[in-house]
C-alpha cells in the first residue's frame, strides 16, 4: 500500500459522550477533514469551477468500523488513501491511529457532480485536469 496522507489531531472535550468516549458520528467529521486536507494539498476543492462547470463531490456511501476507542486529549493521526478512482467517483479509506494502532477504519465514496440550477446536479465523469491532481495522491488500488 502507498504512504498515506497524514493529518495528526487531538480529541476535543465537544467530542466526547459523558465518559471521555469520541462520539462515533465525530469520526465522519475526521474523515471529511482530512479528505478537504488532501484536495487542498493537490490543489483542489470539494467545490470549485472546473472547464466552466460548478463541480462538486457528493457523498454517496460513508462507513466506520470501529476498533478501539479514542478519549479527550488523545493525540491520533487520519492516515487517507485513494481505495479507487473510477470514472465518475472516488472512494477513500481512513485510517484512524493511535499510537500506531487502529483505532477506526473509514471508507467514503463521492461522485463527481456538475452543479446545476436551479440547485440540482448531475453527475459527471471525472474532468481529466481533477483525475491528474487525484492521481498524484496516495493511491491503493486501481478501478
Amino acid at each position: 500500500m502507498a504512504t498515506a496522507f497524514r493529518i495528526q489531531k487531538i480529541v476535543e472535550y465537544a467530542a466526547t459522550d459523558m465518559a471521555g468516549i469520541v462520539h462515533h458520528a465525530e469520526f465522519f467529521r475526521y474523515m471529511e477533514e482530512v479528505e478537504h486536507a488532501f484536495l487542498r494539498s493537490v490543489g483542489l476543492s470539494v467545490f470549485e469551477a472546473v472547464d466552466g462547470r460548478r463541480v462538486s463531490w457528493p457523498r454517496v456511501s460513508c462507513s466506520f468500523d470501529f476498533k478501539k476507542a479514542l478519549y479527550f486529549e488523545d493525540v491520533f493521526e487520519l492516515n487517507l488513501w485513494i481505495e479507487r478512482l473510477g470514472d465518475r467517483s472516488v472512494t477513500y479509506r481512513v485510517d484512524v491511529t493511535k499510537d500506531g494502532e487502529l483505532a477506526a477504519v473509514g471508507r467514503s465514496t463521492s461522485v463527481c457532480c456538475e452543479m446545476t440550477d436551479p440547485g440540482g446536479m448531475r453527475s459527471i465523469p471525472i474532468p481529466a485536469k481533477v483525475r491528474s491532481l487525484l492521481e498524484t495522491g496516495p493511491l491503493s488500488g486501481t478501478p
